[in-house]
């Protein structure tokens, strides 16, 4: 039997099939490998510009519960009649379902409390008298009457214990403002707020893979996705965040404000992504803070990867099946082509710009051209896709929701920077501070629904009646403040100023309808009245202050 011999055409085909085959998957592992590292990190980015917002979000609800706890203890010291009062009360505990009790505990009388309605089940009950009990041996009496007027305390989450041994013992926190009347304290309006449908305010349009998490300052789990392992000091024991997750220490000591890890479990079957942040929660200058955080699964995290990955792993198999055709029926020739491609993949797995594919051939090295082409129009596409969504998170971190102005933060570094820009050229910068007059009565009298028109519409005013270079942003509530550059006299920020009042002289067009709307407007100039972005928005915010009160 003649024995079986290659020869060169044989040799040189094997020889160029194993090194397409080659080159085929080794720039298909650098292109997975690289776009796998951008992806994630991308992925990570996003995850934690949710957290961020999450944050904000939270941090805006216990603005509101404060707000509502403010306004019942100026109902209380107005309010003689506890029947009415209850009424009150009442209302606010249908109105918000997270509420679970709502009272007023007299100053005297060791804390009696005069009014006190419980939520229980579905039914709002009010207690009447051996049930109403002395309250002030409670911090959130005893703290909150040290308080001035207008000024909410809030207390740390907890269990309820508080009461008779039937009361549930669910997490709940407490804010509590003072009830002034005549000019003196006469007690405390409490709001006891349940901590899980409060929160779930916030979380419910998480996915469902997403994990949530939250301590107070001191890393004791308030929330966790293990019911367990939450509120463990009740129980005489500390499950501590920062001895779960160690690099979240950073957060606890103040050193960090938010930290992005990936803590695989065993095998990888579990393995998540965690991203955590530091968020101020209580009074101003008290330093109290909680950390939140959100995980989710590094398989979700990774899918586009994963995508990415099989797509890439269908297309090296195209492209190793087309190298061992060609390899069978090409010379030497085919080679360079082939080298220029293996050379246009490397180069975009890292980012770098490469030559024109030979996409016009017809043959097996167009088709491999293609190929190529469409794993890079593939790759493209997800990362704007990806680049899109990062955008979109961004602007809305920086921007108000409702009027889509800029916020406090990007409002302050503009601010900053024009400051700068004002120094360097030796030109005045003017700042004005729009507060609007009786806003709170809008939104008492007409809902909040209306009050969110009627800040669009103010929104709308103001730019239309600056410069088109001025910065309009809302800082908070009826809050909004103009920047207006190179402006050198107080003359002209005083015209800047005049013709904004005079946008707010005919109503606003509120649905069709005229609605009147007055704003008090205060001005200070750089640097004639300070020399820093905060100097110079606290004496805007003076100035304000002083027109609204000449206007009283």
């Amino acid at each position: 039997m003649p024995r079986l011999t290659w020869g060169i055409a044989q040799r040189l085909g094997a020889l160029l099939a194993s090194f397409s085959v080659f080159a085929s998957v080794l720039a298909g592992y650098y292109t997975f490998d690289s776009s796998r590292a951008r992806l994630q990190g991308r992925a990570e980015r996003a995850l934690m510009a949710t957290t961020q917002v999450l944050s904000q979000h939270i941090q805006a609800g216990f603005g509101t519960v404060a707000r509502n706890t403010l306004f019942l203890a100026t109902v209380a010291g107005q309010q003689p009649d506890m029947d009415r009062l209850a009424d009150v009360f009442r209302a606010n505990l249908e109105a918000h379902p997270s509420y679970q009790q709502i009272r007023f505990i007299s100053a005297g009388d060791h804390g009696l409390e005069r009014v006190r309605i419980d939520r229980q089940g579905s039914a709002l009950v009010r207690a009447q008298g051996l049930a109403l009990q002395e309250k002030a041996h409670f911090p959130f009496v005893f703290e909150t009457l040290t308080l001035a007027p207008g000024a909410v305390y809030v207390s740390d989450f907890g269990i309820n214990h508080e009461g008779s041994s039937e009361d549930d013992p669910l997490p709940v926190f407490n804010m509590a403002s003072p009830v002034v009347q005549g000019g003196k304290v006469r007690g405390v309006v409490v709001v006891r707020v349940a901590a899980e449908p409060f929160l779930k305010n916030f979380n419910a349009a998480l996915p469902a893979t997403y994990g949530f998490f939250l301590s107070n300052r001191w890393g004791d789990f308030l929330v966790h996705p293990d019911t367990a392992q939450t509120f463990g000091f009740d129980r005489g024991q500390r499950i501590l965040i920062q001895e779960a997750f160690a690099p979240v220490a950073a957060l606890i000591e103040g050193r960090k404000d938010e930290v992005v890890l990936s803590q695989p479990d065993a095998g990888d079957a579990q393995a998540r992504v965690y991203s955590f942040v530091r968020m101020p929660f209580g009074g101003h200058g008290e330093g109290r803070f909680m950390v939140v955080g959100l995980s989710q699964p590094l398989a979700a995290v990774q899918g586009e990867v994963v995508d990415l990955g099989h797509s890439i792993l269908k297309i090296l198999l195209v492209l190793s099946l087309v190298g061992v055709a060609l390899a069978v029926v090409v010379s030497r020739v085919v080679t360079q082509p082939l080298q220029a491609m293996v050379g246009a993949t490397k180069a975009f797995s890292q980012g770098q710009a490469h030559g024109a594919l030979p996409l016009h051939r017809k043959d097996e090295v167009g088709e491999l051209a293609r190929s190529i082409h469409d794993m890079e129009q593939q790759i493209g596409r997800q990362i704007t896709a990806l680049n899109v969504s990062h955008d979109a998170m961004a602007h809305l971190a920086h921007h108000d929701a409702l009027t889509g102005l800029p916020n406090r933060r990007l409002f302050t570094l503009h601010l900053e920077q024009a400051l700068e820009r004002a120094c360097r050229s030796g030109r005045g910068c003017a700042l004005l501070f729009v507060d609007l007059d009786d806003f709170k009565a809008i939104n008492d009298t007409r809902g909040h629904a209306v009050g969110d028109l009627v800040l669009q519409a103010v929104a709308r005013t103001i730019v239309g009646a600056v410069r088109q270079a001025d910065t309009v942003a809302r800082l908070a509530g009826d809050e909004f403040t103009v920047l207006c550059e190179n402006v050198d006299s107080d003359a002209a920020a005083q015209h800047i100023a005049s013709k904004l009042a005079q946008a707010f002289e005919p109503p606003l067009q509120i649905e069709g309808q005229p609605f009147p709307v007055r704003a008090s407007i205060g001005v200070s100039l750089y640097p004639r009245d300070a020399q820093d972005a905060h100097t110079l928005l606290a004496s805007a915010d003076a100035a304000m202050y002083r027109v609204k009160q000449s206007r009283r």
